[in-house]
């Protein structure tokens, strides 16, 4: 009876199939968790374009650094710069109908398109502008610049875009509009060719340093600095993306000889809506956290690199901000469940179909041992079906037989080709039975008569 026991234990355990199943469906599981994990850094982390600004820029020299850190660090294995005339020209290249460029630097000013959102604010880029030395004495206010040749930016710069809404403002119509970049706006001036230019840049501004090193040029106020209410304050007001601020005295070695009223307006890094919320949140992460130093965006030509400040203020901010940069400033992992919702859900539904295979084929399993039991039960009967006609030899012959077959039937027990089941305790009942009776026969006859 004891050992009838053991064999009964043993055949309900957990059974082999079902730790395979249960091992197939945790690789399944951590496989499809890895291989999504994957998939989704891989697409678009491998290259990205920085649409930046014209060589000799303040966007195309950061653009250059930021590439280089992105690399760096592995948040891409490469980096393109794109040259570009400005901010226009990188908004459009931003829109679904373009995408030529996954992130951009422009001016806040800049109209965005509901494709584009907001990565970083950087820096203030403050408005200078100046005349050639020869002409200060004739052009002192934004006023005298009618009738004169002036340097307004490339086409599709964001210089150009502002220079056009000041001059609007004021109502004034300049003489010749010049459509020069950075450098041949510098030259232009240099050589008399243009009276007056618009330069917008960080300051201090590499290129207006070289023009007051030369003695080349004057600064042009808009207004006077200790007037509230001055022409600045007035392009600030109708222009809500613009500031009021002040170029002070001496900015640039022995100029301005003093303070200049200006505008500025906050540089900006952008990117599509469509861009991977995950690669943005790498991106930001490098901008922030490698500035100066060391390997950094900083430098001795990139000095505006450590005047990058965190700034999040999305109740305040012209374009939406892209959820991979809320993420990052918000210093907001998802939770696990949520951020891996895709892969969760892959694993749940192989499991669920491993779980129906089992279930099918635990049910084929359980069919073919009910058959099996089924076959000793009919073995059994066919084996003493006849006892009443066997003599002694046969009578002890039959037990031993029925003895093999109980032998069998546990053994295909304890393999698991057989379930513990009530139909395996009838099969027992059924040849302990049996054999009972067979060694009755065998005492009675083996008795003297």
């Amino acid at each position: 009876m004891e050992h009838t026991q053991h064999d009964q234990d043993v055949g309900s355990s957990i059974s082999v199939p079902i730790i395979v199943a249960a091992v197939v469906a945790l690789v399944l599981i951590v496989g499809g968790f890895l291989s999504y994990r994957w998939l989704v850094h891989e697409e678009g982390h491998a290259r990205i374009v920085i649409a930046t600004g014209p060589e000799g820029g303040t966007y195309h020299a950061l653009g250059v650094a930021a590439a280089r850190v992105f690399e760096s660090e592995g948040v891409v294995e490469s980096a393109e710069v794109l040259t570009t005339a400005g901010s226009v020209a990188n908004m459009k290249l931003l829109s679904a109908q373009q995408r030529g460029a996954d992130l951009a630097f422009v001016q806040g000013d800049t109209p965005a398109t509901a494709d584009v959102r907001l990565v970083a604010s950087l820096y203030d880029e403050v408005l200078h502008i100046v005349v050639k030395k020869d002409a200060a004495n004739e052009i002192k206010t934004i006023f005298d610049l009618r009738g004169r040749r002036v340097a307004l930016g490339e086409f599709d710069s964001g210089t150009r875009q502002l220079a056009e809404h000041v001059l609007e403002h004021f109502r004034v119509q300049v003489g010749e509009d010049l459509a020069l970049g950075p450098q041949a706006t510098a030259d232009a001036l240099v050589s008399g060719t243009a009276d007056a230019a618009f330069i917008l840049t960080a300051i201090p501004s590499r290129l207006v340093a070289e023009l007051a090193q030369k003695d080349a040029v004057r600064f042009l106020s808009l207004g006077d600095a200790q007037e509230v209410g001055n022409e600045a304050d007035a392009l600030a007001l109708v222009i809500p993306s613009l500031k009021a601020t002040t170029i002070p005295r001496s900015t640039y070695v022995d100029l301005p000889t003093r303070p200049v009223c200006t505008v500025s307006v906050q540089a900006l890094l952008v990117a599509p809506r469509a861009l991977d919320p995950e690669l943005v949140h790498r991106l930001t992460a490098a901008i922030f956290e490698h500035r100066p130093g060391a390997g950094g965006l900083g430098g001795e030509e990139l000095v505006v690199a450590s005047r990058i400040r965190e700034s999040y203020q999305p109740g305040t901010a012209i374009i939406p901000y892209h959820r991979g940069a809320i993420a990052y400033y918000e210093r907001s992992q998802p939770p696990f469940f949520v951020q891996y919702a895709e892969a969760i859900s892959l694993g749940l539904t192989l499991l669920v179909g491993l779980y129906s295979g089992y279930i099918a084929l635990r049910e084929w399993m359980r069919r073919r041992m009910k058959n099996r039991i089924d076959a000793y039960l009919l073995e059994v009967e066919d084996l003493t079906d006849d006892l009443r006609n066997l003599s002694l030899e046969e009578l002890v012959e039959r037990r031993d037989t029925l003895d093999l077959v109980r032998q069998r039937a546990f053994s295909d027990l304890v393999s698991e080709r057989l379930l513990a089941d009530e139909s395996f305790t009838i099969f027992q009942d059924h040849l302990r039975s049996e054999l009972a009776s067979i060694e009755a026969r065998i005492l009675e006859q083996k008795s003297p008569a």
